[in-house]
């Protein structure tokens, strides 16, 4: 089978990748359709540190500031991503409605999906840095959507 479909241009040999990060929303979607809003900002249940609202923003901010670094890895040379205040712009955030969160989380893994859909095996090794860490895109891209995913599963434990 070969690396990269010359017709599309899409990666196919990571594109197990984009698949993982494409069902973020739908799974987020799902979850979200059956809590009561009283639920989100309820205590978590046993062993959760995180309301299932505080870990909705969270992954709302990160889904927007890994899109841009994915999308500076695909596009620039070595990129290193931003710092930023994790604690002050989720909690900037965090009031938002419930609906709004979802929605933005969705716009922005929908962007780094599509970007990530026309981009060829080969620029998958592209370099970039995260607080001194190297690291490819590749790495970048698996990262991103487990720990999207990893946070799906703590929304639904917190919502029960």
């Amino acid at each position: 089978m070969a690396r990269i479909d010359f017709v599309t241009g899409a990666p196919e040999k990571y594109a197990h990748l984009v698949e993982l990060l494409s069902t973020v929303p739908e799974r987020l979607r799902a979850v979200a359709a059956n809590a009561s809003a009283a639920s989100w900002t309820s205590a978590p249940r046993e062993g959760g540190e995180w309301t299932a609202q505080h870990t909705l923003a969270h992954m709302a901010l990160y889904a927007q500031k890994n899109g841009i670094f994915i999308r500076q890895m695909a596009t620039m040379s070595d990129p290193a991503r931003l710092p930023f205040d994790e604690d002050a712009e989720t909690a900037a955030i965090e009031a938002r409605p419930t609906s709004e969160l979802v929605a933005l989380v969705e716009s922005e893994v929908s962007k780094t999906v599509e970007l990530l859909s026309g981009t060829p095996d080969a620029a998958w090794g592209r370099p970039g840095s995260i607080r001194g860490a190297r690291r490819s895109l590749r790495q970048q891209v698996q990262s991103h959507a487990d720990h999207l995913q990893e946070h799906v599963d703590q929304i639904t434990d917190a919502l029960g």
